[in-house]
């Protein structure tokens, strides 16, 4: 079946929402299948644009449209931007109250909403699909689609439910989306997500204005020192370890190069204050672990180096391409040194936690948050590893690795700290609240301030500041921390207070842990996969005769017709010598001029890429 007509025109929609004249390439494509109704997998590379791919056919149709996306700080960044343009947008997340998610679920089968962002995990509840038939949809998107594949390198059991809703709204066209995907993968999403008929349509993987560069030796810092001061502009250091990013930042300050570390374990608070000053150019260069990049809206990155291979060429790609988005020239280094290999392969056996461990860390999970059995199914808690560690005698590493073991078996789903601001949401009958304003001395002042301050509170959750209600009141903030928590109980309002902590939502009821067992067959297979994405990066190292970008290309399932001329083994062909440590080489322009690789990038996005 068609999907809704367009009642605006997409050119229109795009210049009044977006303030843009054209589309960039494939994107115009990807639209049009979407408004025809037609279930679409879009390939597209890091920076090509993806989202405007399903909010401007969506916005077209004037119908809401479900977006299924894995990632917390992603869903409220894009929640954040559509708002700021006067687009209706919500997000349901782990850390939002029952009352919370039940609000928002009516608010949308009301048609109140452009934009639903849920996890794949808030699929299966009861609450979701109850709604699911009265929602007036348009269509669905899949952001991050290569986590429905087993094939892919970041497998979720949870995006599985997709599947149940599309048994349910069988109408509704399917618009998935993913950034790097093998050939398999590929495949694998669309019978994943049961398209009516295969139907990719992809943008070029090459980024001619991006020269690749590995680098092989054992002094990494200097090498590290060398390409900033010789490639200036806006950089991304990437590390694997939390407590790598504040040594090599610290290094990078003496050295005169303005540098700040960011890592899942910082506060949010800080997290967003060096992402800020990173995004103004105060700091030029942050040091990071793999939790920084998604959704950075950044485009004129002019380097990105690895300080050690990431775990496989999904990652390396998409990290790697945060450099250029402008199209200008850019580079992205690799530095590499004896041992990696090895240190990699223990990484990767490490990932894969003995049942025994896994089975302590479960146990420990629910001790500590006194969940009883068959109890807290769809329930969200906050994660401390330490804690966890303490409790069960195991490294901080072993204890996140038995996490994800269970993530990847479907009892649990993870979520990084991402700030969540306290909220409020009024859920009694206005006679009610009206009765105790007037009686009750305990908690009349505060509602009375609450309905005072803020508007809305009756319709939906509004964000609160404890610290401005308790000036007002000449209260201790303490103190409307705990008369809000009675209303709660009292379920006079829904209060939620403000949390940053890593979460973690059972996906299946507390069991025993003693008798828990995992996919013995899934856990093998996903074990085997990794290894052959580690072994393919690995290779990718080592090679010292074909170009980088062609190797890299060919990985998903696109050949290139001749070598970039911009890489190391590209360069290394070149007449002149090249210092090893990249001295004189990182100060030319890599490869085409801007301009010409602009061009050629656009060319490559508007060739045949459907099938």
């Amino acid at each position: 079946m068609p999907a809704a007509p367009a009642t605006e025109d997409i050119h229109a929609v795009l210049e009044r929402v977006w303030g843009y004249t054209q589309f960039r390439p494939r994107q115009e494509e990807i639209i049009h299948s979407a408004l025809a109704g037609t279930d679409t997998l879009a390939l597209l590379p890091t920076g090509g644009g993806k989202s405007l791919c399903f909010q401007v056919p969506a916005l077209a149709m004037g119908k809401l449209c479900l977006v299924v996306s894995p990632l917390i700080a992603l869903m409220k960044d894009q929640v954040a931007r559509l708002k700021k343009q006067g687009v209706p947008a919500r997000a349901i997340i782990s850390t939002m109250t029952h009352a919370e998610i039940d609000n928002v679920l009516e608010s949308a089968a009301l048609g109140k909403y452009a934009f639903l962002y849920v996890s794949p995990e808030r699929l299966a509840s009861e609450l979701f699909l109850a709604r699911l038939p009265r929602l007036p949809l348009g269509m669905i998107a899949i952001d991050e689609a290569h986590c429905i594949s087993q094939w892919g390198y970041d497998f979720r059991p949870a995006y599985l439910n997709i599947a149940k809703v599309r048994e349910v709204r069988p109408e509704i066209p399917v618009l998935a989306l993913t950034a790097s995907a093998t050939e398999a993968v590929a495949t694998d999403i669309m019978e994943r997500l049961a398209f009516k008929a295969p139907h990719v349509i992809r943008g070029s993987f090459q980024r001619p204005e991006l020269a690749l560069w590995v680098s092989r030796g054992e002094d990494r810092n200097g090498r590290l020192l060398r390409i900033l001061h010789h490639v200036q502009g806006t950089a991304i250091v990437y590390v694997r370890e939390r407590r790598s990013t504040t040594r090599i930042a610290a290094l990078l300050q003496q050295h005169g190069i303005a540098s700040a570390p960011y890592h899942a374990g910082l506060p949010s608070e800080e997290r967003d204050r060096v992402q800020q000053a990173w995004t103004e150019g105060t700091v030029r260069c942050m040091v990071a672990t793999n939790a920084f990049g998604m959704g950075i809206d950044k485009a004129d990155v002019r380097v990105v180096v690895h300080l050690e291979p990431p775990p496989d060429l999904e990652s390396y790609y998409q990290e790697a391409g945060r450099a250029g988005r402008d199209g200008r020239a850019s580079s992205a280094f690799l530095l590499t040194g004896p041992g990696d290999a090895e240190k990699m392969e223990e990484r990767l056996a490490s990932s894969f936690p003995s049942l025994e461990h896994v089975r302590k860390v479960y146990q420990a999970f629910a001790d500590t948050h006194g969940i009883a059995l068959g109890s807290g199914l769809l329930e969200t808690y906050e994660v401390d590893n330490r804690v966890l560690a303490t409790r069960t005698g195991l490294a901080p590493v072993i204890v996140a690795h038995a996490l994800k073991a269970l993530e990847l078996d479907g009892k649990l789903a993870l979520s990084e700290g991402v700030r969540s601001p306290s909220r409020v949401l009024i859920i009694a009958d206005q006679r009610l609240v009206y009765g105790k304003r007037v009686n009750d001395s305990r908690h009349g002042p505060l509602l009375e301030a609450l309905l005072r301050t803020y508007g809305g509170l009756f319709e939906e959750p509004v964000l609160i500041d404890e610290l401005r209600l308790a000036k007002g009141l000449k209260w201790q903030q303490d103190t409307v921390i705990a008369r809000l928590q009675e209303l709660h109980q009292q379920r006079v309002i829904s209060y939620k207070q403000r949390s940053d902590a890593p979460t973690a939502t059972l996906l299946t009821p507390r069991a025993d842990a003693q008798r828990m067992v995992l996919d013995p067959a899934a856990l093998a297979l996903r074990r085997q996969r990794a290894q052959d994405r580690l072994h393919a990066m690995l290779a990718f190292v080592e090679e010292r005769h074909e170009c980088r970008a062609r190797r890299l290309i060919r990985y998903f399932g696109e050949e290139v017709a001749s070598d970039c001329g911009a890489c190391d083994v590209c360069r290394g062909r070149i007449a002149y010598a090249v210092p090893s440590a990249m001295g004189s080489a990182v100060a030319e322009p890599a490869g085409p001029s801007p301009e010409a690789a602009r061009a050629l990038r656009w060319r490559l996005d508007e060739g045949d890429g459907e099938e």
